[in-house]
Parts: structure tokens; C-alpha cells; sequence
């Protein structure tokens, strides 16, 4: 799973990117450049942990995100690719090609030695404002491929061209009326045909309110104190918030230590755990596991993901060659300790490629080379 953080400048996107990367970046020697910045999150998993007390591997591996940390969009920027001068935007469309969801980190934290780029504080415009400049830059994506479809539509008759044609006068409509178009519902073929467009607007949006150390009881219900119950309603559109410069002091702290510090702030959880959970929920993902004498590891699916698309995950030569897969529920897995044991108490199930993988399952693919 690949993520972009976004937002505008001086909000806060390379704290996050910190927290979400546990510091295993380094990021003292970033300036103001327009550069893009690519780390790995080790999504923290109880069940991974739990499973290699039992199996007792030789190797453990997490599920990652990898995050991108773009620069600041500022106002007009995406106004100057409409207009033709897609010189800012053309990091973001090149950066953002192929992640899954946008995090726009938004300002919610005062400091008066870091002047807001808009003048004060207001998240609710930043939001606005951010996704208005998206708006404009797939709107000037979209309008110069017309231009071009209808050079072509005039030489050749293509029913895919002009399946392309309409499904670009529908988005054109859509972002004249300043509507996001992961707000558009599209059929399988018709998403298959734009796929290789990078809509800014389409991509499924995580909201992050990074908000100063004194708002830190309002982590749990972030919607209600800054008014973002319209956000929240939206399709594709998930909400969560740190308080960046805290829980980064926290985060270096050894685990018993922060556990305290975070008590007396009235944090629950992590900055690591809240972005996470809400992106899989955004995103509908969630983990499998592999559990053998080798190696434990959760794998990152999508749901309804058949048994044999999950074997695709791990090597296309097990998706080629799958016969079974043995199921253990997770639960089952901790209480008896192995397959042969789920086998021998009636636990172990053998499903077919059609099989719906379940959120926890644990599995051991049968394939032939």
C-alpha cells in the first residue's frame, strides 16, 4: 500500500511522516525544495507478535505502507495548471501516480514563530482551498485530453474512445461544480479505462488535524471540535488527528515512559495506530497471516479478495499453481498452536479459489509448480 502525505505548507507533513516512520528517516537535511520524500511504515500488528511466540520463526515481517512526502501546495497552484503552467503540479502528478490514498495533513496548532501561509489558523478553509487546487488540476488534465479525443474521434470511430469521451464530460461537469471526483461512482470498465490518469481529486482522502499540545484531549473526537461533520459524511473521505510535536517527543520515549506521559495527556494510542487503522478502514484492507517455521508475516489485502488472488500476493507462481488453502482462524491458531492441531480438533478448513479471505485468517497455500 502506497500513501502520499499532502497538504499546505507549514502544516506539519514532515512530523507526520516521522511519527508514521518512527524516525527511521532522516530528515534533518530537508529544506524547502520541492523534492519528494519515500519512507516505510511497519504496520505495529498484536497478532504478528503473538503468532511468532507460538510458531517461534526464524523470520518475522510486518505489513508496510510506504509513504511519500511531498512539498506544500500553495493557492494558485493548481489554478496555474489550469491556465497551462503545470510547472508545481507536475511533482504531485508525477509523485502520486500510483498511491492508493492522499493523507493532507491540515493545520489545527498555533505558533507565532511559524506564521500560517493564509494568515490564521482555519481548517476548514485549508481543506476547501487544498481540494480546490486539485479540483483545478484535474480539471486541466481533463480538458486537455478532450482536446485531443476530439482530434481523434474525428479520424477513427472507437466505441473505447468515446467511452472515454463521455466518461471525461461527466468528471468535466463534476469539477466545474467544485465536486471531488472520488465522489463519482464508476463502473469496472469505466475505471479500467481512466486508470492510467492521475486524478488527484479521485484518489480516497485521509484527513490528518495536526493540532497543537493543549487540544490533545480532542484526539478522540476530532469531528465534533473542529466542525467536520460535512467532511466526515463525504464518500472515500476518512478523519483522524495527532498532536504532531507531543507525540513525536513521546515517541522517543521508552515504552513505559510514554505510556505514562500519554495518560496524564489523555492520548489513547499511538499517532502510528490512529493513521493506520483509519487508512485500512478508508481503504477497505485488512491482514491475512503465513504462519510456518520459516517465516511469520501478515499480508495487506483488499476485502473480498478470493483465496486464490491472496496467493497472488505472496508469488504468482502459488496464484498459478493453487490446489488449496488451509484456513485457521486466528483465534483457533493462538488457542491450539499449530495447523496439525486445528487439524486434529476439526478447526482447519479447506477452501477452494473462490474462498472469501476473512480479516485475521491464517493460511498455508497448496500449489503445484
Amino acid at each position: 500500500m502506497k500513501v502520499g502525505i499532502v497538504g499546505l505548507p507549514q502544516v506539519g507533513k514532515t512530523t507526520v511522516f516521522r511519527l508514521l516512520t518512527q524516525g527511521r528517516v532522516d530528515t534533518s537535511s530537508w529544506g524547502s525544495g520541492r523534492d519528494a520524500h519515500i519512507g516505510i511504515a511497519h504496520v505495529p500488528d498484536g497478532r504478528v507478535d503473538k503468532l511468532a511466540q507460538i510458531v517461534k520463526p526464524k523470520k518475522t515481517t510486518y505489513a508496510t505502507i510506504e509513504y511519500v512526502d511531498l512539498p506544500g501546495i500553495s493557492r494558485g497552484e493548481g489554478q496555474a495548471a489550469l491556465r497551462g503552467q503545470a510547472k508545481e503540479m507536475g511533482t504531485y502528478l508525477s509523485s502520486l501516480k500510483n498511491v492508493d490514498a492522499l493523507l493532507h495533513v491540515v493545520r489545527g496548532f498555533e505558533d507565532p514563530n511559524l506564521p500560517h501561509i493564509e494568515g490564521s489558523v482555519d481548517p476548514l478553509r485549508d481543506i476547501g482551498l487544498f481540494e480546490l487546487e486539485m479540483i483545478f488540476s484535474d480539471l486541466a488534465i481533463v480538458e486537455k485530453r478532450m482536446e485531443r479525443l476530439a482530434k481523434d474521434l474525428k479520424k477513427i470511430k472507437s466505441s473505447e474512445l468515446e467511452m472515454e469521451n463521455d466518461i471525461l464530460l461527466r468528471f468535466k461537469e463534476a469539477l466545474e461544480n467544485e465536486r471531488p471526483l472520488r465522489d463519482m461512482e464508476l463502473t469496472q470498465e469505466e475505471e479500467k479505462r481512466i486508470r492510467g490518469f492521475t486524478f488527484l481529486s479521485a484518489k480516497p482522502m485521509m484527513l490528518v488535524l495536526n493540532m497543537g499540545d493543549q487540544d490533545a484531549s480532542k484526539l478522540d473526537h476530532v469531528i465534533e471540535a473542529f466542525g467536520l461533520q460535512k467532511q466526515a459524511s463525504m464518500r472515500n473521505v476518512g478523519i483522524t488527528a495527532v498532536c504532531g510535536k507531543i507525540e513525536s517527543e513521546i515517541a522517543a520515549l521508552p515504552p513505559e515512559d510514554a505510556q505514562l506521559f500519554m495518560e496524564d495527556l489523555g492520548i489513547s494510542g499511538n499517532a502510528l495506530d490512529r493513521i493506520i487503522q483509519k487508512s485500512y478502514d478508508l481503504l477497505g484492507v485488512f491482514s491475512f497471516y503465513t504462519a510456518g517455521d520459516p517465516e511469520v508475516r501478515a499480508w495487506t489485502i483488499p476485502r473480498n479478495t478470493t483465496a486464490m488472488q491472496a496467493a497472488g500476493v505472496i508469488h504468482t507462481d502459488i496464484e498459478k499453481g493453487f490446489i488449496k488453502a488451509e484456513v485457521v482462524s486466528y483465534d483457533d491458531m493462538v488457542a491450539l498452536g499449530s495447523f496439525q492441531a486445528a487439524k486434529s480438533k476439526g478447526v482447519l478448513r479447506l477452501e477452494g479459489k473462490e474462498y472469501r479471505v476473512l480479516e485475521g485468517d491464517v493460511i498455508l497455500f497448496r500449489f503445484n509448480l
